[in-house]
């Protein structure tokens, strides 16, 4: 092949990188400003001025005692209820994405199909599942007759922790599948326990990624909507977390109210993706 065939070939297979590279970053910037466009929609349209009042509808949020009111308490239902629901999830996920991760279960697709069903399943179903298990069913009933969840601020933790205990495990799993077992066995070679290696040798290892898993689940958590409003209810000040008050606003009319929560919303969940990945939080983001 002459020098010239060489040089043309050369410069055809730059050209196909070009464009091949041109379209992929046409597409991933396509994307991102399409989500950039319609997060920004939201704060933009807040500066506009209503037509009756010719107030912005930031400056009549701003002023309106009885939106900030609820908004405040839809907004502590929603950090306190969705910190509980993360605790409990890691109390059940920790030990439950080890053993996933460890050991070689029986019928472990089955399990990990089930626990994947409470991610994937349309959230109003899964409402409506756990409002038929704790009213129709003879265990559920004795449950909420013990604990009073359906319609009550428990419920909002319940409905929670059905979703989030699916993520957060998911998540800690991908967590220890990153650790090396063979630590665990040197530890146990030169006299641990089971149970103190994996307390004193796994769970220090894998701290940043329970703590980035934490923290996405307390989000999870926060932004659930459909099952809280069909198991525990929408009542404004008593079991209204934050997304339902945006729906409860919406619903009634009170655009300007609807559209505040909603950039609260985003502004957490920038702030905790922030932190997520400052830890370097890795793993399944359902």
């Amino acid at each position: 092949m002459s020098s010239n065939q060489e040089t043309n070939t050369m410069h055809a297979g730059e050209g196909r990188d070009l464009f091949f590279r041109a379209l992929l970053f046409s597409l991933l910037f396509a994307y991102v400003g399409f989500i950039l466009a319609v997060l920004c929609a939201d704060v933009l349209w807040l500066g506009r001025h209503d037509p009756g009042t010719g107030k912005s509808y930031l400056y009549k949020l701003a002023t309106d005692v009885e939106v900030w009111e609820e908004t405040k308490a839809a907004f502590w239902l929603s950090v306190v209820s969705a910190f509980v629901t993360s605790i409990l999830a890691l109390i059940v996920a920790v030990p439950a994405a080890y053993a996933l991760s460890r050991f070689r279960l029986p019928f472990a697709k089955v399990i990990d199909t089930l626990i994947d069903l409470p991610i994937v399943i349309p959230p109003l179903i899964a409402g409506i599942s756990l409002l038929v298990f704790f009213n129709q069913t003879a265990l559920g009933v004795k449950l909420n007759d013990l604990l009073d969840v359906v319609y009550t601020r428990r419920g909002i933790v319940v409905a929670q922790f059905f979703v989030a205990s699916a993520f957060c495990i998911r998540a800690l799993k991908a967590t220890f599948d990153q650790i090396n077992p063979r630590f665990e066995m040197v530890a146990r070679s030169l006299g641990c326990g089971p149970f103190r290696a994996f307390w004193s040798v796994s769970m220090p290892l894998a701290k940043t990624g329970l703590m980035a898993g934490w923290i996405m689940t307390w989000a999870r958590a926060m932004g659930e909507f459909a099952p809280i409003m069909v198991f525990a209810g929408a009542t404004p000040f008593h079991t209204a977390v934050l997304p339902v008050t945006a729906f409860l606003n919406l619903s009634s009319g009170h655009i300007e109210a609807a559209v505040g929560v909603t950039v609260l919303m985003i502004v957490l969940a920038g702030l905790t993706l922030s932190i997520f990945k400052k830890l370097g939080g890795q793993g399944y983001l359902w």
